[in-house]
């Protein structure tokens, strides 16, 4: 559905629309979203001008932080209908573009930067306006010069020379996925196919699951000396990937080249999730397929993810119900208990990880439980909202 928003009463008019149809397709699901949407206005009452959104002793908001946060506000905005999450995605992204479609923020030196650009095609095309095309056409553009290793696998960041992650394959790629749609461009869907089979290339295990990353120089710290790979499977790394390989599918045309190959690997990925899930608590560990090994945890982001492809891949028949939604059901099951009310009132996610490649099984372990990162938070939406709204 389109936005007009031409005058602000006409907004509020499409808004109160938009809020009705949803509550009607939505008459199956249950009324209340008893998880998601406590978290969701949480993150919004803590911080109501999302321009706050971002590293810890960094300024810079346009990054995955504040992009990651917009991408699940959408989803939940699809499942609810409720204005406020629209409004919030509304004003991060005018504050971010300005009338003539410059973005003062936008630095292409990562890919975790490029993220924020999907929030901007999504009020385009609610909207139509000229200046999101143009700020997202920009955005688009700074992949031509964007630092490449010879196979032509996008560099994680300046920093992070000849290094893919599977988390910045998502960063960039989510973002050029919904371009290719928005734009009709077809070379956008050629990039992303390419960039996700780089990675699969790379990082794939036998077990379906990928390793964190691979370093062409064979130089960084965590990088095997013979092939370059990270030496584990991290949650939350693996988990923007799977995020990404849910979703692709919705923009790549149906007669991609490449579509049989990366639904071979979704049903893989989600055969190996299956695996090594805690049979206890439903969730999935620090380092995800070492469920048994000394030290290891379960962590948040990485199981709201998870919960999320697995739960989007049954309902668009990529995978099998029957076998897949106790998955789905034992690690909602499990995430919920990570929400805790905090002394304001409010509800904390615990246990969650964001890092980056660390050197061994050792150092993953022992990064520190962190509490309501703005990944575990925006994570933790995505995989309660898609199973308490169906």
């Amino acid at each position: 559905m389109r936005l007009e928003t031409s005058a602000p009463h006409v907004l509020r008019i499409a808004l109160a629309a938009a809020a009705l149809s949803f509550g009607a397709a939505g008459a199956e699901a249950p009324k209340t979203l008893a998880w998601s949407v406590p978290v969701a206005d949480t993150l919004i009452a803590r911080f109501p001008d999302p321009d706050a959104i971002h590293w810890r002793g960094e300024t810079n908001h346009f990054s995955w932080q504040a992009g990651y946060t917009m991408f699940t506000m959408e989803k939940l905005w699809r499942l609810t209908g409720k204005p406020r999450y629209l409004n919030y995605i509304r004003r991060y992204v005018d504050q971010q573009v300005d009338d003539q479609g410059r973005i003062p923020g936008f630095q292409p030196t990562a890919l975790d930067n490029f993220l924020p650009g999907y929030a901007i095609l999504f009020l385009y095309e609610q909207t139509k306006r000229e200046k999101y095309k143009i700020a997202a056409t920009t955005i688009h553009k700074a992949f031509a010069s964007y630092p490449r290793n010879r196979d032509g696998g996008f560099w994680h960041a300046g920093w992070a020379r000849h290094q893919m992650w599977v988390d910045g394959v998502f960063m960039g790629e989510m973002f050029e996925a919904r371009y290719g749609a928005a734009m009709h461009d077809r070379a956008a869907f050629d990039q992303v196919a390419g960039q996700m089979k780089l990675v699969l290339g790379h990082c794939l295990k036998p077990n379906g699951l990928l390793l964190h990353g691979w370093d062409e120089s064979r130089t960084a710290s965590w990088a095997d000396k013979q092939t370059g790979l990270a030496p584990e499977v991290w949650s939350e790394g693996l988990g923007w990937f799977a995020v990404l390989i849910a979703d692709v599918f919705d923009y790549l045309p149906q007669d991609h080249p490449d579509r049989a190959t990366l639904l071979s690997a979704l049903r893989g990925l989600c055969a190996g999730l299956k695996g090594v899930q805690d049979p206890k608590t439903g969730m999935w560990d620090q380092v995800v397929d070492k469920p048994r090994e000394a030290g290891n945890w379960n962590e948040t982001s990485g199981t709201g993810m998870f919960t999320y492809l697995i739960r989007n891949s049954i309902d668009k028949g990529y995978i099998g119900r029957e076998e897949y939604m106790p998955v789905a059901r034992k690690a909602y099951a499990g995430i919920v208990t990570k929400a805790v009310r905090a002394a304001d009132g409010r509800l904390d996610i615990v246990d969650c990880s964001s890092i980056g490649i660390m050197d061994n099984y050792q150092a993953y372990i022992h990064c520190p439980k962190e509490t309501s990162t703005f990944a575990g938070i925006a994570s933790f939406i995505l995989g309660t909202s898609i199973m308490e709204a169906r």
